[in-house]
């Protein structure tokens, strides 16, 4: 799997004349998510391999908490 780069994401917060991070990881998510990839592809792209695994886990408990 294609992982994103320290470098894409500067390139990307350039772009959109930013440096917040919540803003670039969202505009990076929409962007892979409008190109067709799914979404939790498109999170492990950004954030690691077994990225959405986690949060989705980690989610789940805190919502049945």
């Amino acid at each position: 799997m294609n992982t994103i780069t320290t470098a894409q994401l500067n390139k990307v917060s350039e772009l959109i004349g930013t440096t917040d991070k919540n803003a670039v990881f969202a505009v990076v998510l929409k962007t892979l998510t409008s190109a067709g990839i799914a979404a939790n592809v498109a999170f492990d792209m950004l954030f690691g391999d077994g990225a959405f695994e986690k949060f989705a886990g980690d989610l789940h408990e805190a919502l049945n908490a």
